[in-house]
C-alpha cells in the first residue's frame, strides 16, 4: 500500500496542503494480465521477425497509393514501439488507485470491477491491433499501415476525451490529482479542460497522421503524450491555488 503524505505546510499554493492520500493495494493477478497484454505484441514480433520482408514501404501517398519511402524492416519495429509506448503510458496513468475511507464497501467493489473492465478493454484492443499490424506486415499487406496506426490511436485518444467530459468524481478513472480528489469543482473544471484537450488532440493525430511521415508522426506523438498527461495536472493545481486565494 503506497502512501503520499501531503499534510505538511499550510500555505495556499503549497503542494502539501492536502490530507494524506493512501493507495489501494492492486490485484496482482490482473496487473500481471495487463502487463502480459502489454508485452504480447513484442513477443509475437520477435517470433515472426526472421520471416518479415527485409524492406518496408511506408509514407504512402493518400491519393496515389504509392510509398514515398522504402526503408529496412526495422521501421516496423519503430511502429510497434510507438504502440507499445502508447499502451505503456495508459497503463501508468491508470495504475494507482487512491483509497478513500468514506466509500461504502459494496460501492467500492462495484467501482473496482468497472475500473478493471475499462483497463482490460484498453490494453486488449491495443494489443490486438498491434498483433494485427504484425500479421499484416508478415503477409506483405503493408499499404497504409502507418496511417491505420495513427488513425486508430487518434480515435482512441479522442474517445477518451469524450469519456472524460461527463466523468463523475471517483478514485478510479480520470485525472486523479491530489486536488481533483479533494474538490468536486476542481474535478469538474479539470475534466472539462482535459476532455477538450484529448478530443481535439485525438482528431489532430487521426487527421495529421494521414499526411505526415511515419517517423515525424511518432516523434510528435511522444511529445504530445507528455503534454496530454502534464497539462491537466498543471491546470488542476492552478485551480487549487486560485480556490485557496
Amino acid at each position: 500500500m503506497k502512501t503520499v503524505d501531503n499534510s505538511k505546510g499550510t500555505s495556499p499554493g503549497s503542494f502539501y496542503s492536502l490530507k494524506t492520500i493512501t493507495m489501494i493495494r492492486p490485484n496482482y493477478f490482473r496487473e500481471i494480465l495487463f502487463i502480459a497484454l502489454l508485452f504480447l505484441p513484442m513477443v509475437y514480433l520477435g517470433i515472426v521477425w526472421p520471416s518479415l520482408p527485409n524492406i518496408f514501404p511506408s509514407n504512402y501517398n493518400l491519393f496515389t497509393g504509392t510509398p514515398e519511402r522504402v526503408g529496412p524492416k526495422s521501421d516496423i519495429l519503430l511502429l510497434l514501439i510507438f504502440l507499445f509506448v502508447t499502451n505503456g503510458v495508459l497503463y501508468a496513468l491508470f495504475r494507482y488507485i487512491p483509497k478513500t475511507e468514506d466509500e461504502p464497501p459494496q460501492e467500492a467493489k462495484s467501482h473496482m470491477a468497472q475500473y478493471y473492465r475499462i483497463r482490460f478493454r484498453i490494453h486488449f484492443f491495443l494489443s490486438l491491433f498491434s498483433c494485427t499490424l504484425i500479421w499484416m506486415a508478415s503477409h506483405g499487406k503493408v499499404m497504409f499501415l502507418e496511417k491505420w496506426t495513427f488513425l486508430f490511436v487518434g480515435l482512441m485518444v479522442a474517445t477518451i476525451g469524450v469519456f472524460l467530459k461527463n466523468l463523475h468524481p471517483n478514485n478510479y478513472v480520470g485525472v486523479r490529482t491530489p486536488w481533483t480528489l479533494q474538490s468536486d469543482i476542481n474535478w469538474t473544471l479539470t475534466h472539462h479542460m482535459a476532455s477538450k484537450l484529448w478530443l481535439f488532440t485525438g482528431i489532430a493525430i487521426a487527421v495529421g497522421g494521414m499526411f505526415i511521415p511515419m517517423v515525424a508522426g511518432i516523434c510528435l506523438f511522444i511529445v504530445t503524450a507528455g503534454i496530454l498527461a502534464y497539462l491537466p495536472f498543471v491546470y488542476s493545481y492552478r485551480l487549487f491555488y486560485k480556490e485557496q486565494g
